[in-house]
């Protein structure tokens, strides 16, 4: 695996004013899907990140480490020091757990689904 970062969601209460924001700003394309709208780099085929609906617990830019076992995982990181926000989201291209490390920052801990 090249990086263990593979994806980054911004939550927020605006999702329209951030997304016209990063689109103005960085020239992110937006494609809007419903629960989220993805955000691709200007020449890129392939989005990179999403802006999102606010999510109890959340705000802000959240980073998704993809994990081999989600619950393996999250058991490991809650025993270091971690707290749980949300557990076993279901989204397009996986499942993902949403933790709080030690220090406050959240993260969000990411299992591929099957063919992706």
């Amino acid at each position: 695996m090249p990086s263990p970062f593979v994806w980054f969601d911004n939550f927020g209460p605006d999702r329209t004013a951030t997304t016209e924001f990063l689109q103005n700003a960085f020239g992110w394309a937006p494609a809007d899907i419903g629960p989220m709208t993805f955000l691709t780099a200007e020449g890129q085929d392939k989005p990179f990140a999403a802006t999102t609906d606010a999510m109890e617990g959340l705000s802000g830019w959240v980073p998704y480490v993809e994990v081999d076992d989600l619950p393996k995982s999250v058991e490991n990181a809650l025993a270091q020091g971690a707290t749980l926000i949300a557990e076993n989201l279901t989204g397009p291209a996986g499942d993902a757990s949403f933790i709080r490390d030690p220090g406050g920052a959240p993260l969000a801990l990411w299992k591929r689904a099957a063919g992706m």
